[in-house]
């Protein structure tokens, strides 16, 4: 079987590997029906995946990934984007007072300040010497722009990319691994901002709602590759400043910085699992806009 995007079915070992479930998972997720295959072959039992169980299973792995209850996962994947948006911003503020309770207890028992030395000389050079110019390739997005705070940042976030992989799994679409957000306004704690939340996608597919499509011109970018443990706020907006630096080195940046989430998520010490960049101007003097079409979008 084979869509009209041009995707073949997949297998649960690729499956695995494309969605970042385990195999374990999968088997489970089918078994409760949670994510239940495309296809199930009646004499191997072998079970295969398309796009619309790609992306569903993407759109798990993003809730689980935050922590969100296997309970509350069922009871959310398929709710209406208002009421996961919601009820996940509610579940996001108690998981966040909790945790900061359980750091207040860590700092009396062990009595050292857990506040990062963000800005010495020594760290930025060991930052800057991390910075690259890369090229990206054009690519078609749909997006969701909205104006949040830094506590409201997560749970909008996760909904939106889960509103926008359900939008484009279709016969004649489907989403990429990918997505990233583009930080049009600064954003943090009681400063809301205006952030876009894209998915870049294969094949064709209308604008609803919020959801606008853009295509995406190639261009080059300043860069920095950073793992699980670097993407903690505040302390990732020393790479926001360090990227910042080396735009100005390249003639100033052409537009708003972003984070690329293009790699699977992992904890484990040194993987990279986002790239903070942006926009500046090519060798040849062409320019690339940093989110085609975004002030338009807001005045239509």
């Amino acid at each position: 079987m084979r869509y009209r995007t041009g995707m073949q079915t997949l297998g649960t070992g690729e499956m695995s590997r494309a969605s970042g479930l385990s195999l374990k998972a999968l088997r489970l997720y089918a078994a409760s029906g949670l994510l239940v295959p495309a296809e199930v072959d009646a004499r191997t039992g072998y079970r295969r995946y398309g796009e619309a169980e790609l992306a569903r299973a993407r759109s798990i792995q993003a809730l689980r990934r935050v922590g969100l209850p296997l309970r509350r996962v069922r009871e959310l994947i398929d709710a209406p984007p208002e009421r996961l948006r919601a009820e996940l911003a509610v579940w996001w503020s108690a998981e966040r007072s909790a945790f900061a309770r359980r750091s207040q207890v860590v700092d009396v028992v062990t009595e050292v300040s857990v506040q990062p030395e963000l800005h010495g000389s020594a760290a930025s050079s060991a930052l800057d010497a991390r910075v690259r110019v890369v090229h990206r390739a054009a690519q078609k997005t749909a997006s969701i722009t909205r104006v949040v705070e830094q506590s409201e940042l997560v749970p909008t976030t996760i909904a939106d990319v889960i509103a926008l992989r359900h939008h484009l799994a279709r016969p004649d679409a489907g989403p990429l691994a990918a997505h990233q957000l583009i930080f049009h306004e600064p954003v943090g704690m009681a400063l809301p901002g205006r952030i876009e939340t894209a998915v870049p996608y294969a094949g064709s597919c209308d604008p609803a709602g919020e959801i606008v499509l853009r295509a995406v011109p190639a261009g080059a970018f300043v860069a920095i590759d950073v793992t699980a443990e670097e993407l903690v706020y505040p302390a990732l907006l020393r790479f926001y400043d360090v990227i910042a630096r080396a735009a100005e080195r390249h003639g100033g940046a052409l537009g708003a910085p972003r984070e690329l989430y293009e790699q699977p998520w992992s904890t484990a010490p040194g993987d990279v699992v986002a790239t903070i960049a942006t926009p500046i101007a090519v060798v040849s003097g062409a320019a690339l806009d940093s989110a085609p079409g975004a002030d338009r979008r807001l005045e239509s």
